[in-house]
């Protein structure tokens, strides 16, 4: 190959590195400090707007970077494009449709994002996934927070941490009892934060998440629900924030509950051992976090099974399960 031939052969830059990212910010999440870089101002948008709840508090020195690079691409037609992911020692990565992808380097305390323009059109944050979301939960552990799939009602200071396998009734469950009185922090994920030695909970930033089923259980939520799909999924995205404090904050969690939907006909409360907690518990991490975060993980998970943890057996109607939860604070 000649010296001519060679100049114009380049390597395509897979993992857009050398892509400018002049637009930048620092977010604060759950008293964490994060560095988001971006080619895209309406990406700086979002993301305010995403995690506006925690955007209060001082400002640190940042503890991890995010860059994601927006393109526009016509082959790209619908954001609910299919997920894939893997990870391997300090490597997380998502690919996000036929060109996008999320990639996160644990070593460096670095990721790298890239999302095609559509999906900033509209209102992301009620419609499908946005990326800032799975960015965020990748990160999670290397920022000392420990996620677990599950939901979070509270009152003042202190919080009910709810369990349970897909259709128990949690998203239902908190919601109505947050109509009870209570604080609406999470209903998809819950982050464990053992910072200072003291085990407190935060909940998710991400709206709400209901079956098709429940909006004619809950029929005043469908004007405000927006629909949404992925792949033969349909689904409902609600804004929880008016059941929410304006500004975000962590809870002492007092007790947690396991939801058995229909074991009993009556609500029925049994008391679990702290070791079988332990175990439900690891059950429900969002992600197997590996030797890494290992200590970080045991520790989180074993303060939470020393409060109470108990089996909520009860019917079909969350209404049941709600009320039993709302009392748990009195």
């Amino acid at each position: 190959m000649d010296g001519k031939s060679r100049a114009k052969t380049t390597r395509p830059d897979l993992l857009r590195r050398f892509t400018s990212t002049p637009h930048a910010t620092s977010l604060r999440l759950m008293q964490r400090t994060v560095r988001l870089e971006t080619n895209n101002r309406t990406v700086l948008t979002l993301a305010r707007k995403f995690f506006e709840r925690h955007q209060h508090g001082k400002i640190g020195r940042p503890e991890f970077l995010w860059r994601i690079v927006c393109e526009a691409d016509p082959r790209v037609q619908s954001t609910g494009a299919p997920l894939s992911a893997f990870s391997d020692l300090g490597l997380r990565y998502v690919n996000i449709g036929q060109r996008g992808f999320l990639a996160v380097d644990l070593d460096r305390r670095e990721a790298i994002g890239m999302v095609a323009d559509l999906f900033l059109d509209g209102e992301p944050r009620l419609r499908h996934r946005p990326p800032l979301d799975i960015l965020f939960c990748m990160t999670a552990a290397s920022l000392g927070l420990t996620a677990l799939s599950g939901g979070c009602v509270g009152v003042g200071d202190q919080g009910v941490m709810i369990f349970g396998p897909p259709n128990s009734g949690k998203t239902t469950a908190c919601y109505l009892a947050a109509k009870l009185g209570m604080e609406y922090h999470a209903d998809q994920v819950v982050f464990l934060d053992m910072s200072r030695g003291v085990l407190r909970a935060w909940g998710d930033p991400f709206p709400a998440v209901f079956r098709p089923e429940t909006l004619d259980f809950l029929p005043e939520i469908r004007p405000s629900a927006h629909r949404s799909t992925y792949a033969d999924l349909s689904f409902y995205y609600y804004d929880k924030t008016p059941l929410q404090a304006r500004r975000a904050q962590s809870v002492v969690p007092v007790c947690s509950v396991f939801l058995d939907r229909g074991a009993s006909a009556e609500p029925q409360l049994r008391e679990i051992t702290r070791e079988e907690a332990v175990s439900r518990l690891r059950d429900g991490m969002l992600f197997n976090e590996g030797n890494r975060f290992e200590a970080q993980v045991t520790t989180a998970l074993t303060a939470l099974a020393g409060n109470p943890v108990y089996r909520l057996l009860y019917g079909r109607d969350p209404r049941a399960a709600a009320t039993v939860i709302e009392k748990m604070l009195r």
